[in-house]
């Protein structure tokens, strides 16, 4: 005799064996999606290999312990004083050099280096002014001005000498000279004082020729 009930059963036989192979490729499908690499650590997590940038020391304050190393000066001090001191080492080496040529009986040289001499030298007397105001410096400046100005005054008398040929003219421009000659061992110690500071001028020493 048939059993009514033996068909349910293997129907849900059948249902459960469909259910099981859909799951089976439902699971395969998900893990193809997934990837086979190792995952990678988050950003957080990386180590990074740099090289520190060095630590760069602030200048120390007035009320600070460290000792200053450098010296300072206005901006555009240097440039400003350089511009002078050009001026002053050619003024002095053309006061040298007129009598050098008068002395070779190049007189049509010497009036021309004299008249270099008054226009660099009052040139120069100009230039210092415009140099800023620096304590270590000032007495340099101060010799420098002095000298320029002397300068100028020789040139002068020897422009009136070449010209006139006025023996008292000539007296005077040498009268200036020697009193340039006097005062330049002083000067050229202040300029020592600032070299000995560390400035220097390209080009140029920090130091006058003595007529």
């Amino acid at each position: 005799m048939h059993d009514p009930t033996s068909r349910p059963k293997a129907a849900r036989s059948s249902l459960q064996l469909v259910l099981l192979v859909c799951s089976a490729l439902l699971f395969g499908a998900a893990a193809c999606d997934t990837p086979s690499g190792t995952p990678r650590p988050s950003a957080s997590l990386l180590e990074l290999d740099f090289t520190p940038q060095p630590t760069i020391t602030p200048p120390s304050t007035p009320g600070g312990s460290a000792a200053p190393t450098l010296v300072s000066w206005p901006i555009g001090w240097d440039v400003a004083f350089c511009e002078l001191m050009t001026d002053a080492v050619v003024a002095q080496e053309l006061l040298v050099d007129i009598e050098r040529a008068m002395g070779e009986d190049a007189l049509r040289d010497a009036r021309l280096l004299a008249h270099e001499l008054s226009l660099i030298a009052t040139h120069a007397g100009e230039l210092v002014p415009d140099v800023p105001d620096w304590q270590p410096a000032q007495d340099a400046l101060a010799d420098l001005a002095t000298l320029m100005e002397l300068d100028a005054q020789a040139a002068a008398e020897y422009l009136t000498y070449f010209q006139n040929e006025r023996r008292p003219a000539l007296r005077r421009a040498r009268a200036a000279r020697d009193e340039v000659a006097s005062q330049l061992p002083g000067a050229n110690d202040n300029l020592q004082v600032l070299a000995d500071l560390g400035i220097s001028c390209p080009g140029t020493p920090l130091q006058l020729e003595s007529p």
